[in-house]
This record gives C-alpha cells, sequence and structure tokens, in this order.
C-alpha cells in the first residue's frame, strides 16, 4: 500500500487532535497521531503548520510542550521513517547515513519552528535546547535546520539578545554550535526581518568564523554570505574586501567561494587580492 499524502486542512486537524491528546496526559497516542503524518508522502517542507501549530499550543502550556519537543527529538531514529524516500546509491550515501540526515532534518524542523514560536516567552529556555538538540545529535542537518527555523522570532523581537547569543556561538568549542552560528545569519535576510543597520551589526557573528579551521563552518559561512550579497551587496562587498588580504588559508577559502552574486568587476577585484 502507498503511503497517504494530507493536505494543510487535514494536518492541522490530526496535530490539534494530538495536542488534545497529549494535554488529556496520552503521550503514547499523541506520537502515535503524529507518526502518520511523518511516515506519510508529504514533503517536509509542508509540515511548516505542524510544528508551528506545536509551538503555539506550548505557548499556553509551556512545561508539557517542552517536555514532548524534547522526547520528540530524542526518540529512537526509526520512529517516522519511510525507507526508499532516496535514491542512496545515486547520493553516494549509505542507508544509515541518509536516515540520519532525513530523521535528524525533519525533526529539527518540526522542533525547531516549535521553538521558534515559543521563544516569544521563553527565549533563554528556546537557545538552550537548541543548543542541547544540535550536539545531541552532531549532524550537519540538525544544525542547518534549527539555524534557519529557529530563531526567527528573536531576530524580530530580541535583536540584541540573538546576536549576542551568535556571537558565543561562532566562538563555541563545538564546530557544529558554530556552523549553527553562521548558517543562521542568512535566515533573518532571507526573510527580510531586519533592516540594513541591523545586518552590519549581524556579519559581526561573521567576522568571528572567517578564519575557521572546520570545513564544516567555512562552508556555511560562504553560504551565508553568498545569500546575503543578493539582499545587500555592497555591504557584504565592503565585508569581504576588509577581509581579503588576510593570509590565513582558511579565509581565502571563504572568500573564494562567497563570490557568486556579485557584481563581476567586484568578484575579479576580490579574487585578484585573494590570490596574493
Amino acid at each position: 500500500m502507498k503511503p497517504k499524502t494530507f493536505r494543510k486542512k487535514e494536518i492541522l486537524q490530526i496535530t490539534e487532535h494530538a495536542c488534545d491528546l497529549l494535554e488529556e496526559g496520552k503521550e503514547g497516542e499523541f506520537f502515535d497521531e503524529l507518526e502518520v503524518l511523518l511516515s506519510s508522502k508529504i514533503p517536509f517542507g509542508k509540515l511548516k503548520p505542524m510544528g508551528e501549530y506545536l509551538g503555539k499550543r506550548g505557548l499556553e502550556k509551556p512545561d508539557i510542550y517542552f517536555g514532548v519537543l524534547d522526547n520528540f527529538f530524542k526518540k529512537d531514529l526509526d520512529y517516522g521513517y519511510r525507507e526508499g524516500i532516496y535514491n542512496t546509491a545515486k547520493m553516494r550515501m549509505s542507508e544509515e547515513e541518509v536516515q540520519k540526515s532525513r530523521v535528524w532534518g525533519w525533526r529539527a524542523g518540526i522542533v525547531g519552528l516549535a521553538l521558534n514560536e515559543m521563544s516569544h516567552d521563553h527565549p533563554e529556555e528556546v537557545v538552550a535546547k537548541t543548543r542541547e538538540y544540535i550536539l545531541l545529535s552532531s549532524h550537519w542537518s540538525s544544525s542547518d535546520t534549527f539555524a534557519d527555523k529557529t530563531f526567527n522570532l528573536l531576530f524580530k523581537e530580541r535583536f540584541a539578545y540573538i546576536v549576542g547569543v551568535l556571537k558565543s556561538w561562532a566562538v563555541d568549542e563545538n564546530d557544529w554550535i558554530r556552523n549553527a552560528a553562521a548558517f543562521a545569519v542568512h535566515a533573518p535576510v532571507e526573510r527580510k526581518i531586519i533592516n540594513k543597520e541591523q545586518f552590519q551589526e549581524l556579519l559581526g557573528v561573521i567576522d568571528l568564523v572567517m578564519e575557521d579551521p572546520a570545513k564544516n563552518v567555512q562552508k556555511k559561512t560562504a553560504w551565508a554570505l553568498k545569500v546575503v550579497s543578493k539582499y545587500y551587496p555592497d555591504e557584504t562587498y565592503y565585508f569581504l574586501e576588509k577581509w581579503a588580504d588576510n593570509d590565513d588559508k582558511n579565509t581565502k577559502w571563504i572568500i573564494k567561494n562567497s563570490l557568486k552574486y556579485l557584481e563581476e568587476e567586484r568578484r575579479i577585484e576580490l579574487l585578484e587580492k585573494n590570490e596574493n
């Protein structure tokens, strides 16, 4: 039998019913309800209403929802997993690696969206939980996804606070935490949450990872710079120009791989400076 698919209205109805069961003390039935969605044909991007709804219910009963999100993220990797969704031979990844990527990714997406909603009233707990889950999974899919989904409301409502958090993460001893700090910079820019002055302040996070020795952090830094250059080309160019004379090999790699969307003349100029 082929896995079923669901429309947005049905996703919300199932999630609402699951939450009703949870608040009645029936956590096992809550997870059974959600697994119907997780093991279906729904593309993960369409599970956004689930995560947002869980977070909105969590604002009313935070103890219950922080607890169940914790249990949800930490469940056995077989929970909600459907084999055969990707061609692992084509991807040159083992089935085990595909499972980790898929499961950690969609769990981080759902939990991250819920935590984003709950950050309105509980910013410190959201940041602490996000850090805990990134360290627990130690995987690019969760680090990237939490960075993309979890802090958008904080950028809007508590900008100085979240920039301070990301600056501390950018110098963390763990490279997946630094990875998240670098990757998070693109999200409020791409979603047009912040203004030019705030963007220039946010570049201070990138300053702290421009010499990072970890390749995953370098890749996410370069990727973030590419993305933000589409929205703030002048500011990104001047930022890269400032770093272009740096002799650090890690800095040179980041700059070389962050120029795609800049004007050709500026790309050539920065490449020449970077290679000298």
